[in-house]
């Protein structure tokens, strides 16, 4: 955490030694944080560490206007899947690629462990 202005950044030891591997704020303006072992963190500003911050309006509005620029919501009726863009901060995996990786290494994100293993046993299933 830290201030991005400053350049002045904070390191929390939340996930004990294990990488991020994913990351996600809720509409409450919360952290989601997924490690590379498999857990999966909520965090939330204490009340009593608020901080009065001196922001630029036109500096916000430009990053809110080009991330909604660059994203799209995901239609009612739509498939979650179809919309995800699923990386391992390296490479960005289509769903062909997924189908068919059958090799990870414990360094490797979770997800992409699993897929692994799970099309390691439907192959041996054939």
């Amino acid at each position: 955490m830290g201030h991005l202005e400053t350049q002045h950044a904070i390191e929390h030891d939340v996930l004990a030694g294990s990488p991020v591997s994913g990351l996600g704020a809720t509409a409450a303006g919360e952290l989601v944080i997924a490690g590379g072992g498999g857990d999966l963190v909520l965090l939330s500003v204490r009340a009593d560490s608020a901080k009065e911050h001196s922001t630029d309006g036109a500096t916000s509005r430009a990053a809110v206007t080009a991330f909604l620029d660059a994203t799209s919501e995901v239609p009612d009726d739509g498939d979650l899947e179809t919309h995800l863009v699923v990386t391992d901060g390296a490479r960005t995996w289509e769903s062909d690629d997924l189908a068919t990786v059958t090799t990870a290494t414990a360094t490797d994100p979770t997800w992409l462990q699993l897929q692994a293993a799970i099309n390691n046993a439907r192959d041996q299933d054939k």
